[in-house]
């Protein structure tokens, strides 16, 4: 959830015993605002001079530069996809999903759960598929909005979809379950089960491996068809990153022991493990070359050698990270912190290029679109698009959360 809240997004307290990390909020969570409100961007205010008749300002091109927000009624943890037509999709813990303009921040539609919403995804006829509190997963047209199916679990549902190469959704709940359901029905193929809550969201390997983590602190590998273990590893604390999958096959997982862990996705041996200064939530992104980037809740976003686990270099924010990083076409590292801010930091170097500061702490993680913009959630209860130098995602084997701007969570056909 999060805090995949990747990673995570938060959920609450479900039955008592284990609450969603990205809700442990610092402040309280903010009211609810009127419907008159919520539901419309609000304008960006121009300077006294009248901008040219003809396109966007050299001001709005500048990166770093907010191009729009849109005010939901409560915090978005939830981690922006982007359809196929530049639609924005993100829930927040007003209990609704939106579906946003990419260019303008204007509301296409609104779609209400019965509780907060983890992070959408996508599939291929741009069928939305989303988690909610209220225990289900709800299956929505992506241009209108209108419902195709809901799937009850037995608990909440903070981990993100991910969708099969055949269009089988795979989901996590509370109920301590891991789900396959059929993405135009949402009838249960299979369901297996883990030792405690299922937080974290899963990812699938080239091979329709599903790898998901639990907070019995054990990483997963299920058969995509079946649900058949086979392998789980064992942390030393609970999962709420999401895993990563390298070029290799490698996968990549961070855990409430304070350490991101190297795998290898056959076996489930440990490659490497390194060592933060307090918990992972965040889930990895990998970059081209291998560079494994990752933040942690010791205020650091580390670049790591993808073969060895040796750190590159490390960033210092003001506060914790948990949001999963992003990486542009550039080689930019779009990352939040708790600290309220967006950074955008190179990759090669960790030097920061700028930062942006939203109106509380920032959980989400960042979605690029193709011609650079950044959209990525606030608890200030608002969504935002960013001027970026990138365009679009980097090609690499996982540039982001759930490895694609639609979180299919699915590693790319060699």
């Amino acid at each position: 959830m999060m805090i995949s809240m990747a990673l995570v997004l938060a959920m609450g307290c479900g039955k008592g015993e284990t609450t969603k990390p990205q809700r442990q909020a610092k402040a309280p969570a903010k009211p609810a605002l009127p419907d008159s409100k919520k539901d419309q961007p609000k304008p960006i205010l121009k300077k006294k001079t009248p901008p040219p008749k003809v396109g966007p300002t050299v001001e709005a091109k500048k990166p770093g530069t907010i191009l729009w927000e849109f005010v939901t009624g409560d915090e978005v943890d939830s981690y922006p996809a982007i359809g196929a037509d530049g639609t924005v999709y993100v829930g927040s813990f007003d209990g609704k999903v939106y579906a946003l303009d990419g260019k303008t921040g204007a509301i296409k539609w609104k779609f209400e759960t019965g509780d907060a919403s983890s992070h959408p995804a996508i599939g291929i006829d741009g069928t939305v598929y989303v988690g909610s509190g209220d225990q289900k997963i709800y299956a929505l047209n992506g241009k209108t909005g209108i419902k195709k199916w809901e799937f009850l679990t037995g608990g909440e549902v903070a981990s993100s979809p991910s969708i099969g190469a055949d269009g089988t959704v795979y989901v996590g709940s509370e109920d301590k379950k891991v789900y396959a359901l059929d993405g135009k029905t949402g009838a249960k193929k299979w369901e297996s089960l883990t030792g405690d809550a299922v937080w974290s969201s899963s990812s699938i390997g080239t091979d329709g491996t599903v790898y998901i983590g639990s907070d019995d602190k054990k990483v997963y590998a299920l058969d995509g068809k079946t649900g058949a273990k086979k392998w789980e590893f064992l942390t030393g604390g609970e999962i709420y990153s999401d895993p990563s999958i390298g070029a290799g096959g490698t996968v990549y997982v961070g855990s409430n022991d304070a350490k991101l862990y190297a795998l290898d996705g056959k076996t489930g041996v440990k490659k490497w493990e390194f060592q933060t200064g307090d918990e992972v939530y965040s889930s990895p992104a990998i970059g081209a070359d291998g560079t494994v980037f990752v933040g942690s809740n010791d205020k650091m976003v580390y670049a790591l050698d993808g073969k060895t686990g040796a750190i590159k270099w490390k960033f210092e924010t003001g506060d914790g990270v948990n949001s999963s990083p992003a990486i542009g076409a550039d080689g930019t590292i779009y990352v939040g912190s708790w600290d309220n801010k967006v950074y955008a930091l190179d990759g090669r170097t960790g030097a920061k290029k700028w930062e942006f500061l939203t109106g509380d702490e920032v959980h989400s993680s960042p979605a690029i679109g193709a011609d650079g913009t950044v959209y990525i959630g606030s608890n200030d209860g608002k969504v935002y698009a960013i001027a970026s130098s990138s365009k679009g995602l980097a090609k690499s084997p996982w540039p982001m959360f759930g490895q694609n701007v639609r979180h299919t969570g699915r590693a790319p056909a060699k």
